[in-house]
């Protein structure tokens, strides 16, 4: 529908006389005018994240082809020396792992479960091929297996109780310092359990002697640091 821009009447279509005052009404194209209308602002947009992607893209792939470059040279270098494999298994295994950490570190999965998973599985394998290199298992499965499993159900854990508890500052830093004690105090277990030289008693007053430290410089910054103090440390550390 279009109007007179002489007398303002309404007119059944445009680029014809007006039949009122037989002025000559312009052509409007009125697909342009509802696009404009609706478009009123450009869109906005913030373009460093996707070009940071394409930088971190592109220094991903540099670093691969050179992670591929090493692989094939340890080969070669190892079977002109020996004409068979021999140490260059070793070797690429672990290359072949720290790419796969690298590719979790240049953020392509983005779901922090995941990563956790994804680690301790290229965990899993670079140990027990190391162990296996050997031409049988002897310290995978009493040892490397419960840690890296201890690791990740705990890392994982951790996690959750995070987000479930929607923890933050001083007591984000306080479950993680447990966790790490936690953690340690497992390992040590498997460790001495390995070498026949467990002792659950003593094991458990290690553990009980590690975490009370924790637990209580925990109570001192809930209930007896000055809130000055902790204000000066959040804002030092963006707590």
């Amino acid at each position: 529908m279009a109007y007179c821009p002489k007398c303002g009447i309404k007119v059944e279509g445009d680029n014809q006389p007006c039949p009122l005052c037989s002025f000559h009404i312009p052509k409007v194209n009125e697909e342009r005018e509802a696009i404009v209308s609706v478009r009123k602002f450009p869109k906005t947009a913030n373009p460093y994240p996707a070009y940071l992607r394409r930088v971190l893209n592109r220094i991903f792939i540099f670093l691969s082809l050179l992670v591929l470059v090493a692989v094939c040279l340890v080969f070669y270098i190892d079977y002109s020396l020996n004409d068979m494999f021999t140490w260059s298994r070793y070797s690429n295994l672990s290359i072949l792992a720290g790419w796969v950490v690298l590719y979790f570190s240049f953020g392509y999965v983005q779901s922090f479960y995941k990563v956790i998973i994804g680690i301790g599985l290229d965990a899993f394998v670079l140990l027990f091929g190391l162990d296996i290199f050997n031409g049988r298992l002897e310290w995978f499965f009493p040892l490397a297996f419960p840690i890296i499993a201890g690791a990740t159900v705990i890392s994982v854990s951790y996690w959750s109780v995070i987000r479930a508890l929607s923890v933050r500052g001083f007591n984000m830093i306080g479950y993680f310092f447990m966790a790490i004690v936690i953690l340690s105090m497992w390992i040590n277990f498997f460790i001495h359990n390995y070498q026949n030289k467990t002792n659950p008693l003593n094991w458990l007053i290690v553990t009980i002697l590690q975490l009370l430290p924790v637990l209580l410089v925990m109570i001192y910054v809930k209930y007896g640091m000055p809130e000055r103090i902790k204000q000066k440390i959040a804002r030092k550390f963006h707590l």
